[in-house]
C-alpha cells in the first residue's frame, strides 16, 4: 500500500512537471498528446541518469530524445538521400534508441520502473504497455519533426559521433613532443611482434598446454553461395544494409567461428562467461566458456560490408611484477571478419577489449593502400592470410599478455579442444546481480571500472580516457598517436581496395 501511494504521489509531481514542459514545447507540438511524450520522454532520461544506468553504446542526439546514432549511421549524413531513404535512415536511429532504453529499463531499480510504468499507462491513449508507448511516443514526434526540408537538414547536421580522444588531456600532455616517445614505442612493439610472426608455427613458445576452444561441431559453415545469398537478399532496402534475419545472422556467425588456441598456465589464460559475483564486481566463469557475438558494418565507396564480431573474456591479464602497469583484472579480445558481397572475407582484424594492439590481417581479396608518411600511428599488419574455403581460422593467443602470434587455418581435431557456447553481446549491457535487479557490465562512460590499469597514469597525454580498461563497443579508440576508431565507418577504405579480379 505504502508503495502504491508513493507512487502516485510521485505522478502527481510528474503532471505538475508536465505543465512547464508543455507550455515550452506547445510551439512545436500543438496537440497535447505529443506534449505529454515530451515530457515522458524527458522523465525517462531523468529517472535513468538518476538511476545511474545511461547506456552509452550509441549517442543520443539533442532534442531528439527517440533518436540514437552510432558511427555508421552517422556517415549517411554526408549523403544525398530521397525522402523514403531518409526516413529509413531516421528509423534505424530510432531502432537504436528503442534498444538503447530497452537495455536502460531493465537496468533500472525495481520502484522506478513501475513509476515509469505508471505514468506510460496514464499517458497512453489505449492499454500499452512501457515499451509499446515509448515506440508510439516516438512514432508520433517524428511524424511532427521532419515534416519540413529545413528540419531534416538540420538533423544531418548534428548526427555526429564525438571521438574518444579528449583534446585537452593532449594539449595539457605537450601531444606534439610526447607524441613522439610513445610512437617510438609503438614501433618497438610492432618490431618486437614482427619477430614472432617471423618465426614458424611450431617455434612459438609454449608455456603451458595448448587448450583449443572450439564452436559446437554442429556448427556447419555455409558455401560461399549461400552466404552471399544471404547478403545479398538482406540488402534489399533503401540503404542497402544486409539486414539478415535471426536465424541467418546466426548462421553466418557459426560459418565463421573462429578456433582459440590458447597457451594455458593458470586460470587466467581461460575463456569464460562474464557475471556479477556477491559483491556486484564482474568475474569470469571459466567453467563455462563463452564467445559474445555482434553484428557491425563498415563502407567502402558506396558499398555496406557486414561485418562479424566475436569477442572472448579472461579474467585478467596477471600481472608481472608490482610495478607491471599493463596488468589488471579482467582482459578480452575482439575478432572480426569483414565480409564480402560474394561471402568471402576481405580481411580480419583484431583488438583487445581495451582497443588496444589493433591487428589487420588482410586476404588475398583486399589489397593494401600505401599511405603518405606521418606521425599518426600506422595501421599494423603482422600477416597477410590466403584463406582456404573449408578450413577455420585458427587464433593462437600466448599465456598472461594474451597477445595473438598468429593466424592459420587447420580443422583437426584435439583431444582437449573445449566447445564454447555463443550468445549476444547484447546480454553484458544488462547482467543479472544476485539481488535479481540487472547491471551493464560498463559504466555509462563505456569503461569497465573494475579493470582499470597503472599505464592510465603514463599513457593520458595521448587523450584516451582510462587506457587500458576495458570498454564498451563505440568506446575503442585504437590508436595512441592520431585518431582511429574500431568502429568507424570508412575504417578500412582509406588503408585496403578490393580485388575484384580473384
Amino acid at each position: 500500500m505504502k508503495f502504491k501511494l508513493f507512487l502516485i504521489l510521485h505522478f502527481v509531481l510528474l503532471l505538475n512537471a508536465c505543465t512547464t514542459l508543455t507550455q515550452q514545447s506547445s510551439e512545436k507540438y500543438p496537440d497535447r498528446e505529443s506534449q505529454l511524450c515530451v515530457v515522458f520522454f524527458t522523465n525517462i532520461d531523468k529517472t535513468v541518469s538518476t538511476d545511474g544506468v545511461t547506456d552509452s553504446e550509441a549517442t543520443r542526439v539533442t532534442g531528439y530524445p527517440y533518436l540514437r546514432v552510432n558511427r555508421f549511421l552517422s556517415d549517411f549524413r554526408n549523403e544525398q538521400m530521397d525522402t523514403a531513404s531518409f526516413d529509413t535512415w531516421i528509423k534505424h536511429m530510432e531502432n537504436l534508441a528503442m534498444e538503447g532504453w530497452q537495455i536502460e529499463l531493465s537496468n533500472l531499480s525495481n520502484i522506478n520502473r513501475e513509476m515509469l510504468s505508471l505514468q506510460a499507462s496514464e499517458l497512453s491513449v489505449s492499454n500499452m504497455n512501457l515499451n509499446e508507448t515509448i515506440r508510439y511516443c516516438a512514432d508520433l514526434l517524428r511524424a511532427t519533426d521532419f515534416n519540413e526540408d529545413n528540419e531534416r537538414h538540420y538533423l544531418k547536421t548534428i548526427t555526429k559521433v564525438p571521438d574518444e580522444y579528449k583534446t585537452w588531456q593532449r594539449v595539457i600532455g605537450l601531444y606534439p613532443l610526447t607524441a613522439l616517445a610513445f610512437r617510438s614505442g609503438i614501433n618497438s612493439w610492432h618490431k618486437d611482434t614482427n619477430n614472432i610472426y617471423a618465426k614458424k608455427l611450431e617455434s612459438l613458445t609454449v608455456n603451458g598446454e595448448l587448450l583449443r576452444y572450439t564452436p559446437p561441431s554442429k556448427n556447419l559453415p555455409l558455401s560461399s553461395h549461400d552466404i552471399s545469398r544471404i547478403i545479398k537478399e538482406s540488402s534489399q532496402n533503401l540503404l542497402g544494409i544486409p539486414e539478415p534475419s535471426a536465424s541467418n545472422k546466426q548462421k553466418l556467425f557459426d560459418s565463421f567461428s573462429p578456433i582459440f588456441e590458447i597457451d594455458t598456465v593458470t586460470n587466467d589464460d581461460r575463456i569464460g562467461t562474464v557475471k556479477w559475483n556477491k559483491n556486484k564486481e564482474p568475474e569470469i566463469n571459466t567453467d563455462l566458456a563463452k564467445v559474445y557475438q555482434q553484428l557491425s558494418y563498415t563502407r567502402i565507396s558506396d558499398q555496406v560490408l557486414l561485418q562479424l564480431n566475436y569477442t572472448i573474456w579472461f579474467p585478467s591479464r596477471p600481472k608481472t611484477s608490482t610495478f607491471d602497469m599493463l596488468g589488471g583484472q579482467l582482459d578480452g579480445i575482439t575478432w572480426r571478419v569483414t565480409l564480402l558481397p560474394d561471402g568471402k572475407p576481405l580481411l580480419f582484424d583484431s583488438i583487445h577489449n581495451c582497443g588496444c594492439y589493433h591487428l589487420f590481417f588482410p586476404t588475398q581479396y583486399a589489397k593494401i593502400i600505401p599511405q603518405e608518411p606521418s606521425l599518426d600511428e600506422p595501421v599494423y599488419i603482422p600477416q597477410t592470410l590466403s584463406v582456404p574455403s573449408i578450413d577455420r581460422p585458427v587464433i593462437r593467443i600466448a599465456h598472461g599478455t594474451h597477445y595473438i602470434e598468429r593466424i592459420y587455418f587447420n580443422n583437426a581435431i584435439s583431444n582437449n579442444a573445449v566447445h564454447y557456447h555463443s550468445t549476444d553481446s547484447k546480454s553484458l549491457r544488462s547482467l543479472k546481480l544476485s539481488n535479481g535487479e540487472y547491471r551493464s557490465l560498463y559504466g555509462e562512460d563505456g569503461i569497465i571500472n573494475h579493470s582499470i590499469r597503472g599505464e592510465r597514469y603514463l599513457f593520458w597525454p595521448m587523450g584516451i580516457p582510462n587506457p587500458g580498461a576495458m570498454r564498451q563497443w563505440g568506446h575503442h579508440a585504437t590508436a595512441f598517436v592520431g585518431r582511429r576508431h574500431f568502429d568507424d565507418a570508412r575504417l578500412f577504405e582509406k588503408y585496403f581496395d578490393i580485388i575484384t579480379n580473384e
